[in-house]
């Protein structure tokens, strides 16, 4: 069994912000598995279910706010008997140019606060990650907090639907070959 958790906040008014690409991209992952996300409280995420290859997976999309989401990611794990060896954090990054993708099997937070939250719940910075690029803000004197929880842009839209369907066939393939080969296949990739 695999976990998969897709970083975001809830709530209508996040929905399409650069800061909930996480979310985004396991929405897309659960239509195209055909499964549906079930809030678990229990579990501070919506959770489905599905398989993909011969492995039962789990997708999770926490809850509990960004800067919160080691309470959900602890509490699956625990819940479903799982090691950080069988889950993978896929979230938005600021020092990725928009649209590429970047699989990695540990680090350090590198100063996102979702990161920061699961790596001090689990005590651990060997967990595997997708890192979806959105780039830095163009106007120098933006904060990054600003710039996180806004919309993309009209040109990034016309692009999202491509980088969406290429990180779910990243974790499509993460499952089924593991951390090593989609961190070849995947990493080198420009949009």
């Amino acid at each position: 069994m695999k976990i998969i958790f897709g970083l975001g906040n809830p709530g209508k008014k996040y929905v399409n912000n650069r800061h909930n690409v996480g979310f985004m991209v396991l929405e897309e992952l659960a239509l195209k598995c055909d499964c549906q996300f079930r809030r678990r409280l229990k579990l501070s995420s919506y959770i489905a279910e599905t398989v993909i290859g011969e492995e039962k997976v789990v997708l999770a999309l926490p809850y509990t706010f960004m800067n919160m989401s080691g309470i959900a990611v602890s509490a699956c794990l625990k819940y479903y008997s799982l090691g950080l060896k069988d889950c993978l954090i896929v979230y938005d990054d600021v020092d990725l140019d928009f649209a590429v993708l970047r699989f990695r099997e540990n680090g350090s937070w590198g100063g996102h606060r979702g990161m920061e939250s699961i790596i001090e719940r689990t005590q651990s910075k060997s967990i595997s990650r997708l890192r979806v690029g959105i780039g830095r803000p163009l106007l120098k004197d933006e904060p990054l907090a600003d710039y996180v929880l806004s919309d993309f842009s009209k040109t990034e839209r016309s692009e999202l639907k491509d980088l969406i369907q290429r990180a779910g066939c990243g974790l499509v393939d993460w499952v089924k070959e593991g951390t090593h080969y989609v961190m070849s296949a995947y990493n080198a990739l420009r949009p």
